[in-house]
């Protein structure tokens, strides 16, 4: 076998091997394209009962509720923002005295939508060290010309010398004694940190500018977890949410799937401007 031969054996063996090593590559960056949705019961098709949708903080049943079926398709969650804020405090006091009296007719500014408005919190989302990019994304169908909303928000926990050095309001949304901190809440939740809790060090939002549409609209973000470390989450948390105009909104196929920056701000560059949604 002449040296001209080995020479094009190899070089024909290199060419197979790098072939195979892209399509590995390729697998694997389709698989991370695809990713799975890290918003559980995203969708709302798990069951759970009106006040308790499977993988979701409980609800109050009165401004926030799980609906069988008004969603895109199937399941979704409801927020009503036109509640008054005087039944929220009574439902939350006393359900069975609520439901004697029923809902209350009141003032447009009275309502929940005109002061804190409505929400409900998803499972929490433990991130990885090399996270980077994500792409948020939700369908909603609310009043026209309203701008309902999906936040992020982001928290480090809370242990050995940080505990005490931060007060907050620090809201138990899961029930299982875990603090999150918020940036409002009633003055009895405002405390120092305690071992365990967490401390929100990030936020995003995704606005979903509803327009002259009646129907369910996909709303969809990228974004990048920040680098600087005091600023970088280790958990998120997911937060649809409802205010103004008072209201009835509906939040389906909500996700939250990790992406790359080309897929990131290939969403971010197909979004709706602020004209294409009047």
């Amino acid at each position: 076998m002449t040296i001209q031969k080995l020479q094009c054996y190899a070089l024909v063996a290199c060419i197979i091997l790098s072939t195979a090593f892209e399509a590995v590559a390729q697998k694997k960056k389709s698989k991370q394209q695809a990713g799975e949705n890290l918003v559980l019961n995203g969708d709302f098709e798990q069951g759970g009962t009106t006040k308790q949708p499977k993988h979701w903080a409980k609800l109050d049943g009165l401004t926030g509720k799980l609906e069988q079926n008004t969603g895109n398709p199937g399941a979704c969650l409801m927020l009503d923002t036109s509640v008054l804020q005087s039944d929220k405090k009574l439902n939350k006091q006393d359900e069975e005295a609520f439901k004697k009296k029923g809902r209350s007719q009141g003032h447009q500014y009275a309502t929940v939508g005109a002061h804190e408005g409505a929400w409900a919190y998803a499972t929490p989302i433990d991130l990885k060290p090399d996270d980077q990019w994500f792409i948020l994304s939700a369908d909603v169908q609310a009043p026209l010309q309203s701008a309902p909303m999906v936040f992020i928000r982001g928290f480090v926990k809370i242990t050995g010398d940080q505990v005490g050095k931060d007060s907050s309001w620090f809201h138990d949304y899961y029930g299982d004694g875990i603090g999150y901190s918020e940036m409002f809440g009633p003055k009895e939740l405002y405390r120092p940190s305690k071992e365990g809790d967490y401390l929100m060090v990030y936020r995003h939002t995704l606005t979903c500018r509803v327009g002259n549409v009646k129907e369910f609209r996909r709303f969809q973000l990228g974004f990048k977890l920040p680098t600087i470390k005091k600023f970088r989450p280790e958990r998120i948390l997911v937060k649809p949410y409802a205010y103004w105009p008072n209201g009835v909104y509906r939040f389906d196929n909500i996700s939250l799937r990790r992406a790359t920056k080309e897929e990131a701000d290939e969403v971010n560059r197909n979004r709706p401007s602020i004209k294409e949604t009047e």
